[in-house]
């Protein structure tokens, strides 16, 4: 009779544990039953512990920003912890061509015009419809131009976090200075090599005019545009010999005149980031780069810095690339609806915009763009004004075939190899065509 006492007592305390435990899971959990923002996922993200990790590129000031926009998103989603690879430009593209030869790619990867359709070539983003289809993705408040610059053969393989335009940014300070006129929207080459000269005779033996950009693939392409043309064709390249020529002879010409560093100080400068560049040590006066980092070379020295046009053949094409930055989903991810839950947190979630702050320029999202307008600084203004001027000249980033990636950086090889006097600049335009040829044949 004791053992029967005994035994029902265990049942019944068995039983209630069951009930707590089963009351226990029904209980929601408000952080990981959030859907995604714009609309609800078909499957919610599973509510394990789960860890995905996220790639990007660039100085220390976007890396601060990136680490502080995730540490918001743990402390949302708490099931999920992000870990974090960067490091430069050049760092991240070799290092993700590794991981994803592998197989070891990270579940979220930065990735741009200049990149999308060579790291889709090689598998490095999944295709993103069904998860737009899903709800896990949501670009309904997205501009035409970011969601189409995210596509390759018309499917969506990066979600859009802003569009800019390369421009020249320079140091109004050293400019004034000089008693040398701003640089206006629309200037030619000529007028770019004239200022030059001008900014020189005041800049002296120590510091330069403008950086040598000879070895930009993005400068030689909008140049290309320039003519009607652009760097590839398909899976060949989409320019003559004599393109190249020019090309290099006008920075050959920059050279001569001294209003470039030496060759061997330009080689040094390498991938270094906008905080260690000579135009924030005051070393050069012009750069060309993307509109979206103004505002971070603007962080990194005292004086002050604004942004106008590349330069333009008066008798050629006004036209500029219009470059969408973003980030994708590597097919290898074991968490893609994590990671999509990632990336719809940065381009959808208010408190995201106010941490990420146009970080790639002006947000593809309407509604991003709305919360974060009233709080830009002076940088960000004079950078928006800048690609809402030059937006009406705009066009699609031309699409780059596999094996882009390493033909762009044939710009540069070759013209070191003029600046250093290995090769005329002849030898240069024929090597670099036919090692580029053999890269896009493989």
């Amino acid at each position: 009779m004791k053992k029967q006492k005994w035994v029902s007592v265990l049942l019944i305390g068995l039983l209630l544990i069951l009930a707590a435990c089963s009351g226990k899971n029904a209980q929601p959990n408000a952080s990981s039953e959030t859907p995604a923002a714009g609309g609800s996922s078909s499957e919610a993200p599973s509510k394990e512990d789960v860890t995905i990790r996220m790639a990007w590129w660039g100085g220390q000031a976007r890396h601060d920003m990136m680490n502080s926009l995730l540490d918001k998103f743990e402390e949302k989603y708490p099931h999920i912890t992000v870990e974090r690879e960067f490091g430069t430009e050049n760092q991240f593209v070799e290092k993700l061509n590794t991981q994803a030869a592998g197989g070891n790619a990270p579940d979220v990867v930065q990735t741009s015009s200049f990149f999308l359709h060579d790291f889709v070539a090689r598998n490095i983003h999944m295709d993103l419809d069904p998860l737009v289809a899903s709800g896990d993705l949501n670009v309904s408040d997205f501009s035409e131009a970011d969601v189409n610059g995210g596509k390759v053969d018309g499917k969506l393989y990066m979600i859009s976090f802003g569009h800019n335009i390369t421009g020249v940014i320079h140091n109004t300070t050293l400019f004034e200075k000089a008693g040398v006129p701003l640089p206006k929207n629309n200037w030619t080459w000529d007028d770019y090599f004239n200022t030059a000269q001008q900014l020189q005779k005041y800049l002296g033996k120590d510091a330069w005019a403008s950086e040598d950009e000879g070895g930009t693939y993005r400068g030689f392409d909008m140049f290309l545009m320039q003519r009607g043309k652009s760097m590839f064709n398909g899976k060949a390249l989409g320019f003559e010999k004599q393109d190249l020529v020019d090309w290099f002879s006008f920075w050959d010409k920059m050279r001569k005149a001294g209003v470039v560093p030496p060759a061997a100080i330009q080689a040094e400068q390498g991938d270094k980031p906008q905080e260690q560049s000579m135009l924030a040590r005051g070393k050069v006066a012009m750069i060309s780069k993307s509109s979206n980092q103004l505002k971070i070379f603007q962080k990194s020295t005292e004086d002050k810095l604004s942004i106008v046009s590349y330069p333009l053949n008066p008798s050629g094409e006004k036209v500029f690339p219009l470059i969408i930055a973003g980030a994708g989903i590597s097919p290898d991810s074991k968490h893609p609806k994590e990671a999509a839950l990632l990336l719809n947190f940065i381009v959808n979630e208010s408190d995201a915009a106010t941490i990420f702050r146009g970080e790639h320029g002006p947000q593809a999202s309407k509604k991003m763009q709305d919360v974060i307008l009233s709080n830009l600084g002076e940088p960000e203004k004079i950078e928006y004004k800048f690609v809402d001027d030059m937006l009406p000249i705009t066009k699609p980033y031309p699409a780059m075939p596999a094996g882009s990636t390493s033909v762009q950086k044939l710009v540069l090889t070759e013209n070191q190899a003029v600046a250093f006097g290995q090769k005329t600049i002849e030898q240069a335009a024929d090597d670099f065509i036919s090692q580029a040829q053999q890269i896009l044949n493989r």
